[in-house]
């Protein structure tokens, strides 16, 4: 059995990596996609299942199974998993990255040093499928703590290393001339335990720093809330503005967009297509690298709570927001560089 955390995993990721190496390695005799089965020309049944519904596990008789990207699983799925494993040979296998010191996987295998296991560390650059300057790419792009457990594959704590506190610079204003973006991410709901609205101008130097300002941060129910947008686009004409097309973002923008007064107002929908921390990479690897300044204001303490405790605090909205911005930014430029 394969087993992967979630089904959307298991179908685009798992399933797949295994049909095309047994199609390449011409061991495939068919696949039942209804029934999620697949047969090996040596009669070897092999049963794909995601771990969304752990109690389903139970019952098969095993005599291998496959967990993918165990550190995304509980625990429970492993001893569900391994009490399955009543045939020959009784072996099992998980892959994944590394998830910190607090993972199940690292106080199971790597401290405990059980002599039923072994452990088997590799690093991305060793994958040789990769696409040339993948790793490269990636490098740039993250986090110190980041590089060390997506492509070095160690263990670390990253609580708090996405983003530390001394890595922020502080400006009493930004040079003249910038060209200015702003990203709204707006809340779903105005409930006590809700996310925020929360909002950030940012705009790119010559020289590579990237410079926020201005931050809007508020529980509102929507009419107080697109008060507040429209103000802040009056306020200044100039800038470009975006939300995200999700939840109730397209129709937030459809309204917007009806204003008469922010007629002359650039507003964009922003098509979101990854997590909010792969959104914060890019923001967190310049600040690393002394290239991300704050121009000073009331905003900046709560900004800064809020990113050094991200992902694991109660919000990330100003994150996201300035995540948003910077992609408004990459945008831009790419339709520059392809125009």
């Amino acid at each position: 059995m394969c087993v992967a955390p979630t089904f959307r995993m298991l179908s685009d990721s798992t399933l797949q990596t295994f049909l095309d190496l047994a199609r390449q390695g011409g061991v495939l005799h068919s696949f039942n996609k209804s029934d999620m089965n697949a047969e090996l020309i040596n009669g070897t049944r092999v049963l794909f299942r995601s771990a969304d519904e752990p109690d389903r596990l139970r019952g098969t008789n095993l005599g291998w199974f496959h967990l993918d990207e165990g550190g995304l699983c509980s625990e429970e799925i492993w001893l569900i998993l391994l009490a399955r494993l009543r045939q020959a040979p009784g072996r099992a296998w998980v892959t994944s990255t590394p998830r910190g010191f607090s993972n199940w996987l690292y106080t199971r295998f790597v401290t405990n040093n059980s002599p039923d296991y072994e452990v088997v560390r590799s690093a991305t650059k060793e994958n040789i499928y990769l696409p040339k300057d993948f790793v490269k790419t990636l490098e740039e792009a993250y986090t110190a703590g980041w590089r060390e457990q997506e492509l070095e594959g160690l263990f670390v704590e990253l609580e708090g290393a996405l983003f530390s506190r001394h890595w922020f610079q502080f400006v009493e204003s930004a040079p003249e001339g910038l060209r200015w973006y702003r990203y709204w991410d707006l809340a779903a709901s105005i409930k006590t335990t809700a996310d925020y609205t929360a909002s950030c101008a940012v705009a790119l130097g010559e020289d590579g720093v990237l410079y926020a300002r201005d931050m809007i941060h508020g529980r509102w129910e929507w009419p107080d809330a697109k008060k507040i947008i429209m103000q802040t686009m009056l306020f200044d004409p100039a800038v470009e503005h975006g939300v995200e097309e999700a939840l109730h973002g397209l129709a937030a923008i459809q309204e917007l967009r009806r204003e008469p007064s922010i007629a002359n107002v650039t507003l964009r929908g922003i098509r979101v297509d990854r997590d909010k921390v792969s959104r914060a990479l890019p923001a967190s690897a310049r600040a690393e690298s002394g290239k991300l300044k704050l121009v000073r204001g009331p905003w900046n303490s709560a900004f800064l709570d809020e990113a050094c405790s991200f992902p694991h605090g109660a919000h990330d909205d100003m994150v996201d927001s300035l995540s948003g911005g910077l992609h408004m930014i990459s945008q831009h430029k790419r339709k520059i560089l392809y125009a």
